[in-house]
């Protein structure tokens, strides 16, 4: 009967509690909290009781609200818990839990439960998740899509995509002009990260039509690294045109003797490789007579520039007799035109050396070490030009001349003739009538 008094005895002064006010229930949330992958962190309890009987800090396990596990508590000033024997957690002066070594297995859901002395339950919730910073600013990669056409110069479209580094939680990418104008992508993907685990990796793609010379940006955010900023910032230079620096490459490929002497039969495969260009240089390989070669294979590849591309075309020559072949690059578009040409000489003795000239007709049959004069056309040109400037020079003296002695010019006339008695020189002037000059 004593132990039924009791318990009655304890339900009434909870109920009187309870109605009262005494006996509190708070339970408060934070957001969460993030803590750096390998790093130390600090998880606040949401309360400040002047006292306490105890304070306990559990990690939920998923489920219900019951489903938790104390890590570490403090009662009585002690500390105790097998997250304080483990070396993971700790309890710091204001009650704060405190992850020593974050990783992956500590991310959840905590719960400060504290006691205070009139056995109120008060509760603060934090999610913790561990992070990681990108070490590297996001990388830009090109190509051509469905509206990218490598055979012309007629589309200028562009896929370039804007890769993040690994990163914990995933980051935001946007791309921006030269004016700071966000850009919209056209596709977009958050894919697991290759080396650590829990990471993401997210990309952006846009799809542009470079119309001119510009810069863009991709820029890469998160809670973490925060906005704008600038070690998470990559710019790309893009090019409307790029006119080759250089003419082409050739190189050989054959048996290790061919560069000390060929024999009839052997067979060499010659490889043209174009400077970069945009548009995109058509190779042509001639022989001495100027009739194009067909070529084995052809190919094409993105250049180093972005929008740049590299050409490669490749032939197969049987050699029998000395002979010189041309490669000639050719770039057609709105702002480039021209071609540069390369010469190799295939002997008895060997490969020759290369020999490389700009032109823009690259076979014309005269050897690229000859000076040539200019020709007939340009030489009566340059004759013309210079006969019109004399003339407009003597016209502009002669006026001068004439406005300058106008006067003496008037009153001075000169008339020639022939006369019967041996005068042939007659000057007749308003100072001197009728005075014969005889020669």
């Amino acid at each position: 009967m004593a132990s039924y008094a009791v318990v009655a005895s304890s339900i009434f002064l909870f109920l009187s509690a309870l109605f009262e006010g005494t006996l509190q229930i708070r339970v408060t949330t934070l957001e969460r909290v993030l803590v750096p992958l390998g790093g130390r962190g600090r998880v606040p309890c949401d309360i400040d009781p002047q006292s306490f009987n105890a304070l306990y800090w559990s990690r939920k396990l998923g489920g219900g609200e019951d489903q938790r596990k104390t890590v570490v508590s403090r009662r009585d000033g002690r500390l105790t818990g097998d997250g304080l024997d483990s070396g993971d957690f700790n309890i710091s002066e204001d009650n704060s839990l405190v992850i020593n070594f974050m990783h992956l297995d500590l991310e959840a859901t905590y719960i400060c439960l504290v006691l205070d002395e009139n056995w109120n339950d008060i509760k603060s919730t934090t999610d913790v998740i561990a992070t990681v910073k990108p070490e590297a600013p996001p990388t830009i990669s090109w190509g051509c899509g469905d509206k990218c056409r490598t055979d012309s110069a007629g589309d200028n479209y562009l896929n370039l995509t804007c890769t993040s580094d690994e990163a914990k939680p995933a980051v935001t990418l946007t791309w921006m002009t030269e004016k700071g104008t966000p850009i919209g992508d056209t596709g977009r993907e958050v894919r697991d990260g290759a080396i650590l685990k829990g990471t993401s990796v997210t990309t952006s793609t846009i799809l542009y039509d470079v119309r001119r010379d510009t810069t863009l940006t991709c820029q890469a955010e998160s809670e973490v690294i925060g906005r704008r900023h600038e070690d998470q910032r990559t710019e790309v230079k893009l090019y409307e045109t790029v006119t080759p620096s250089d003419p082409p490459d050739i190189t050989a490929s054959c048996p290790d003797y061919c560069q000390s002497g060929l024999d009839v039969g052997t067979v060499l495969n010659l490889t043209c490789t174009s400077a970069e260009s945009r548009p995109l240089s058509i190779l042509t390989w001639f022989d001495p007579h100027g009739t194009p070669i067909e070529p084995l294979y052809s190919s094409v590849s993105l250049g180093s520039l972005t929008g740049a591309f590299q050409t490669v075309s490749t032939i197969q020559f049987n050699f029998t007799t000395n002979t010189s072949l041309v490669c000639r690059a050719e770039v057609s578009g709105d702002e480039v035109s021209g071609a540069l040409a390369t010469r190799i000489e295939i002997t008895e003795e060997g490969i020759g050396t290369t020999v490389q000239r700009e032109t823009l007709n690259a076979v014309t049959g005269v050897d690229p070490d000859t000076e040539v004069g200019p020709d007939i056309v340009t030489i009566l040109l340059v004759a013309v030009s210079v006969a019109v400037g004399i003339v407009v020079i003597l016209g502009i003296v002669v006026a001068v001349l004439y406005k300058k002695n106008k006067e003496y010019i008037d009153a001075i006339s000169y008339s020639y003739c022939l006369s019967r008695d041996g005068y042939i020189l007659f000057a007749r002037s308003q100072f001197a009538q009728n005075q014969n000059v005889k020669l």
